[in-house]
């Protein structure tokens, strides 16, 4: 009986260890149809073996077959054959000839979109247990090297949505140099969204664009921001600073300022009030000084001077103090020589001082209640008195 049981074991390992050199022979003696079945048919122990063969086959007669339709297809079975899970298990130095392999399959069958697609979606989806480091400069180098009138689509197309998940600063400023060249509207839509998407990595160049750029230019970057929901409070607030201090700059000794160019302002000044962010306080005080001006022209309104104002109190609760009494102390001037001031501005003003809470507003909110202010106003001063802090 133990010697019938041995020989059935012996039987069974014998069937399995033929079967498992099933796909190697099959691999070594096929056609190259019967090895794109090898590679289909691997087991788990044979696989990587294989498909690294596959890989290495058709890389070495890719020059004297051609554009040869079966290889294509061993070269995207081979492709396709690798996971994420079965990737992971490999050595480093595995790792790196695989990395290798994918990057000369892509430059080598460039006449094959399928082949090259097959390439950019296995990037993409071993990015977590492979370097895609060297994916994200093959792609930024193609993007930028190939001729968009004649390019595959379906490549390019591939290769911008590839970068919303490789991209790198040196990507962002590749798409949006196309988003201002009409030669690649056809892509548009496509690099609108990847631009979008890279604008976190790619601080420091978003930054640098904003610098000395053209108010259209500026808009147009900061619509781009506003479109990524995913981007963090500090590289929102960081951007916004800086479209505010340069929108500034360009329109400070303007005579005229377009309502386009206000609005482009509040919408940052906006970001920064939502996420109270205060290290922006100086910037916003310039801006608060530069709106005064803009609102004595009558080129702001005075419900976006208000907006201004009340903006203070979250982005300068301590520095705005000193500015706001300076400039109640003002209203209150100009009410007491009988010159009409805006009860709404005198409301924000008042308002947001008491909001503060500073002892030094004491004087000048004091003054409020003996001048001929609306009655409103008068409330709101005696209010902003009673919340003032002392200690």
């Amino acid at each position: 009986m133990m010697k019938k049981t041995l020989s059935l074991i012996f039987l069974f390992s014998t069937v399995i260890s033929v079967y498992a050199q099933t796909s190697k022979i099959k691999f070594i003696k096929g056609s190259i149809s019967d090895k794109i079945a090898a590679v289909r048919e691997a087991e788990d122990s044979d696989l990587q073996w294989v498909t690294e063969q596959a890989l290495a086959f058709c890389l070495e007669n890719k020059e004297i077959l051609g554009n040869d339709r079966e290889l294509d297809g061993l070269a995207v079975a081979a492709i396709l054959s690798y996971t994420p899970e079965n990737v992971k298990k490999q050595s480093d130095s595995q790792k790196q000839k695989l990395s290798e392999s994918l990057i000369s399959l892509f430059t080598q069958f460039n006449k094959s979109s399928t082949v090259q697609i097959s390439v950019i979606s296995k990037a993409v989806m071993l990015k977590d247990v492979i370097p895609s480091t060297p994916f994200t400069a093959l792609l930024n180098s193609y993007l930028k090297t190939a001729d968009v009138k004649t390019a595959d689509s379906g490549v390019f197309k591939a290769s911008i949505d590839a970068l919303q998940t490789i991209g790198n600063e040196e990507s962002f400023k590749l798409l949006y140099g196309f988003l201002n060249n009409n030669a690649y509207s056809a892509y548009k839509k496509e690099i609108e969204k990847t631009t979008i998407t890279l604008i976190p990595n790619a601080m420091n160049e978003v930054l640098a664009l904003l610098k000395g750029s053209d108010l259209s230019k500026i808009a147009s970057l900061f619509d781009l921001v506003q479109q990524n929901s995913k981007i963090s409070k500090k590289n929102l607030c960081e951007i916004a600073e800086n479209v505010l201090s340069e929108t500034i700059l360009l329109v400070d000794n303007s005579s005229e300022v377009s309502q386009e160019t206000i609005k482009l302002q509040l919408t940052a000044l906006n970001s920064l009030n939502e996420n109270n962010w205060t290290l922006a306080s100086a910037k916003v005080l310039s801006y608060f000084d530069f709106s005064k001006k803009l609102y004595e022209k009558k080129n702001m309104s005075e419900e976006e001077f208000k907006t201004v104002i009340i903006s203070l109190r979250n982005i300068a609760p301590l520095d705005a103090v000193a500015p706001l009494i300076s400039y109640l102390e003002e209203l209150n001037d100009n009410t007491e020589k009988g010159v009409n001031v805006a009860s709404e501005i005198v409301l924000a003003v008042i308002n947001t001082l008491g909001a503060i809470g500073d002892k030094a507003a004491f004087d000048s909110l004091l003054a409020v209640t003996y001048l001929n202010y609306e009655e409103s106003v008068l409330t709101a001063a005696r209010d902003a008195l009673s919340g003032l802090r002392w200690q």
